[in-house]
């Protein structure tokens, strides 16, 4: 039997009126995900760097900034099944005391093998927290506006994946990094801060003795599988644009890439809410096609670029197929789960999304060092074409025909 949880209990007016998405507890997570993804995010340009300084090897690197992916892939099973049986408010705030601690190492790591150790302690808690502030954000919005809400919730990823590198540079070339740490510590604290007013859901919380199946069904929820699926196949052409870009404008003489993911940034700014707003219309099924195919002529024009200028393009293009895909997928991730089960259905659509990613990452390196980029770019257009099979197929079955409202 379901059990309510006094942390968790919390009136209607406090979850969402009607067809509100601007709540009081929307807009602190929203600001909440701001701050956190600002401390985490000014650290992937310039943890390299650091790590060179320090007299790490290129190997180092590679541990150090794959461990953050990996622990936190590896804590949201476990996150989600916490979410939805100890209450999303309680796991926010163990999950951002246990940020703010971590943040703290990084001033007194001085040796390589010290900061891969904070980097996955790091992971473990930005894939606790992660996950609880998704599947609140989800009982928050009314169910009619939920992918909307979901492309507004974004936005806040994509405004700190914008903003966060340059100030990351700004404060390690300028006051050197004892600063920027100091500052990582303050924006997790600004994090913590920000959560503390946020109410709990009014949702009945999964006890353990309703649970007969085994552990898989209790750390996976099977209704959020099929739009975890074709948005793996979709990340794994994510990693590929991610990892590869920068090492692709070099071998093609192309300065400043930084430009790339500026474009990129703000193309999935402007489409996000579009898209939300539309699939909450009932176009999800034109979302969807327009967000594959835009995927698939920005990868085209990637590998026809000889300039950033067309380069940017190519990213503007590609950031906004996936600012379609990206929130529609997600509201169908939560949208099938029963409300005692969207902690398990968030950690199955981002365990979907980091793996996705990693196993990109791996894969069209292979296929790069195999062949060259332009090929492994072409490559990439065959798992955009099996995710929209896979879609379709879905559909074809009443799956995402009709969502719920």
């Amino acid at each position: 039997m379901a059990n309510s949880s006094s942390d968790d209990s919390q009136t209607k007016t406090g979850q969402h009126s009607a067809n509100t998405i601007w709540t009081k507890n929307f807009t602190l997570l929203c600001l909440a995900n701001i701050a956190l993804f600002m401390s985490m995010q000014v650290l992937l340009p310039t943890l390299p760097v650091y790590l060179f300084l320090l007299g790490g090897s290129h190997q180092e690197v590679g541990y150090a900034m794959g461990a953050f992916t990996i622990c936190s892939m590896l804590m949201r099973p476990f996150a989600g099944y916490l979410v939805d049986s100890w209450g999303r408010k309680r796991i926010i705030t163990l999950g951002l005391c246990l940020v703010l601690a971590v943040t703290t190492l990084y001033r007194l790591a001085t040796l390589p093998i010290l900061i891969i150790i904070t980097r996955g302690l790091h992971g473990l808690a930005f894939g606790l927290v992660g996950t609880a502030v998704g599947t609140l954000v989800a009982d928050s919005l009314p169910m009619s506006r939920l992918s909307e809400g979901m492309g507004y919730f974004g936005l806040t990823t994509s405004l700190s994946m914008t903003v966060a590198p340059i100030i990351g540079f700004w404060l390690a070339d300028t006051y050197g990094y004892s600063m920027l740490f100091l500052w990582v510590i303050g924006v997790s604290f600004l994090a913590l801060i920000l959560s503390i007013p946020v109410r709990g859901a009014k949702i009945p919380l999964l006890a353990s003795s309703r649970d007969t199946g085994g552990i898989s069904s209790r750390l996976v929820e099977k209704s959020a599988l099929p739009a975890s699926a074709v948005m793996l196949l979709l990340c794994s052409v994510y990693g590929s644009v991610l990892s590869f870009i920068a090492l692709y404008a070099s071998d093609s003489g192309i300065s400043n890439i930084g430009f790339f993911f500026t474009a990129m940034a703000i193309s999935m700014l402007i489409s996000r809410p579009l898209s939300g707003r539309w699939a909450d219309q009932g176009g999800s099924n034109t979302v969807l096609w327009i967000g594959h195919l835009a995927i698939t002529a920005g990868l085209i024009i990637i590998v026809l670029s000889h300039s950033i200028l067309e380069l940017m393009w190519a990213a503007a293009i590609f950031g906004f197929g996936f600012g379609f895909c990206m929130p529609t997928l997600q509201a169908f991730s939560v949208r099938f789960a029963p409300a005692h089960r969207r902690g398990a259905a968030t950690a199955t659509f981002f365990i979907a999304l980091d793996l996705g990613i990693g196993l990109g990452t791996i894969i069209w390196g292979y296929v790069a060092a195999a062949s060259n980029y332009q090929i492994m770019y072409l490559s990439a257009l065959l798992p955009v074409l099996l995710a929209l099979i896979l879609y379709q197929i879905l559909r074809s079955r009443g799956l995402y025909s009709s969502p719920p409202v």
